[in-house]
C-alpha cells in the first residue's frame, strides 16, 4: 500500500505511476464512476460482438479486456488503495 501525505496526495504519484485522491469523497466517486463504467461495458459486450466472425469477435473482446483493465488498475485499485474504507463486499 502506499503512503500518502500532502505532498503527494494530490494528482499523480510518480513513483508508483498512478492517480492520487485528496479527500475519500473524490476517491469514492472515481470508485464508483469507474465500476459504471465497467458495468456499461459488460451490458454491451454480447450485442457487440453478435453476428461477427470468432476472429472479430477475438479484437472486440481484447479491447474491451484492455479498456476494463485499465479501468481497474487506473482508476478503481488506486482509489481503494488510498482509501481501504472504500473496499467493496465481493461476498454479496
Amino acid at each position: 500500500m502506499q503512503e500518502f501525505d500532502e505532498q503527494n496526495r494530490y494528482g499523480h504519484d510518480e513513483e508508483n505511476d498512478c492517480m492520487t485522491f485528496p479527500t475519500v469523497d473524490s476517491a469514492r466517486l472515481i470508485r464508483d464512476g469507474g465500476i459504471d463504467a465497467m458495468a456499461a461495458l459488460d451490458a454491451v459486450i454480447f450485442d457487440a460482438i453478435a453476428g461477427l466472425s470468432p476472429q472479430e469477435q477475438q479484437i472486440i473482446k481484447h479491447a474491451f479486456g484492455e479498456a476494463m483493465g485499465g479501468i481497474i488498475v487506473n482508476l478503481i485499485n488506486p482509489a481503494v488503495g488510498a482509501f481501504p474504507e472504500l473496499e467493496t463486499d465481493q461476498s454479496a
